[in-house]
């Protein structure tokens, strides 16, 4: 029965995720544990954990910037939760399966484009962002065609928010299929 350890997971994750405040969870700084790096950029807004079968679960941060949309949205972007003073809170709850893409294109300004190989894609809607492991720092340092081992990351946001990343997008509660999304699995 899966339902079980799945709920058992995410209760631990919730119960173990540190001070909770009327603005959600707080940034740890890597504590255990919460303790997994991924050695480059992405370290500064996330916080996760290898679980026991091999998966990687854990949160995505963001930082309110103390405006509102023309509807009254609160608006958000990634911050650098590390730096002194930052006010960071959990945006999403994030799920990944480890995997091998190949790099297949990087716009200025954009989330780099991956190549997935289908069989690697799990039949659960939502894993659409590729993040690799180790360095470079940035995207813009890998090589367009070479594959890295990274992680499939699934993101699911826990509150509305109009997040400010590559453009705009409004978040809603729930699987958020489309702020960083990067994963093909065809490329001409």
């Amino acid at each position: 029965m899966k339902t079980i350890p799945m709920l058992t997971t995410v209760l631990v994750l919730i119960l173990s995720a540190g001070t909770v405040s009327g603005q959600g969870f707080k940034w740890q700084d890597h504590s255990f544990p919460f303790d997994f790096l991924f050695w480059n950029h992405i370290d500064t807004h996330q916080e996760s954990m290898v679980t026991n079968n091999g998966t990687l679960i854990g949160f995505f941060y963001i930082r309110f910037t103390g405006e509102l949309t023309d509807e009254g949205v609160a608006v958000a972007t990634h911050a650098d939760c590390s730096q002194v003073g930052e006010q960071c809170t959990v945006g999403w709850m994030l799920h990944g399966i480890p995997v091998r893409a190949r790099l297949v294109e990087h716009q200025t300004g954009q989330h780099p484009t991956w190549l997935v190989d289908p069989a690697d894609l799990p039949n659960q809607r939502g894993y659409t962002h590729f993040h690799w492991f180790g360095p470079p720092d940035h995207a813009h340092a890998l090589t367009i065609g070479g594959k890295y081992d990274g992680w499939l990351l699934k993101l699911t946001a826990v509150k509305t928010f109009f997040f400010q990343h590559h453009g705009g997008f409004l978040v809603t509660p729930g699987i958020d299929m489309v702020t960083h999304a990067n994963v093909v699995s065809a490329f001409p």
